[in-house]
């Protein structure tokens, strides 16, 4: 490999990290995808990671605070957004109030509505389902609301 070939490489990995901060994996497919050789995609990794500009453990906390703090989504969804990525998922996970979550987004996107009790119990279990709540979970807010 050239000297030129892997500066072309870092100059790609560099305009993709300009944007947003990418997970290992999300640069390599990004990579692939303008059709760099795997072996200078692993030299362009390892001197990002010496640079500190991929760090994926960072990363993974990062998104993780993120998305907990959002309180749109819940574990299971959280869990597939970080596995897109190519993020492991910490251990803080455990320590998400799903439920408090959960009440948050029913509450903002049908808010008196549900007081009236105009909404179907169906639309809310399946609004909160498509956010990737637990079933218990929105059982239980369900049955706040309903019962």
């Amino acid at each position: 490999m050239s000297d030129e070939t892997l500066q072309a490489a870092m100059d790609q990995a560099y305009r993709f990290l300009a944007q947003r901060f990418l997970s290992s994996y999300e640069l390599i497919q990004k990579m692939r995808r303008k059709q760099i050789s795997d072996d200078v995609i692993e030299c362009v990794l390892e001197r990002l990671r010496n640079y500190d500009y991929i760090n994926d453990e960072r990363l993974s906390e990062q998104v993780l605070t993120y998305l907990m703090k959002e309180e749109k989504y819940g574990v299971y969804m959280i869990k597939q957004k970080m596995k897109l990525r190519g993020l492991d998922i910490p251990q803080d996970i455990a320590s998400y109030d799903e439920v408090k979550a959960a009440y948050r987004v029913v509450e903002k996107k049908f808010g008196s509505v549900l007081k009236e009790d105009v909404t179907p119990r169906v639309k809310v279990f399946n609004f909160l389902k498509y956010r990737g709540f637990a079933t218990h979970t929105i059982r239980i807010i369900c049955d706040d609301f309903y019962d």
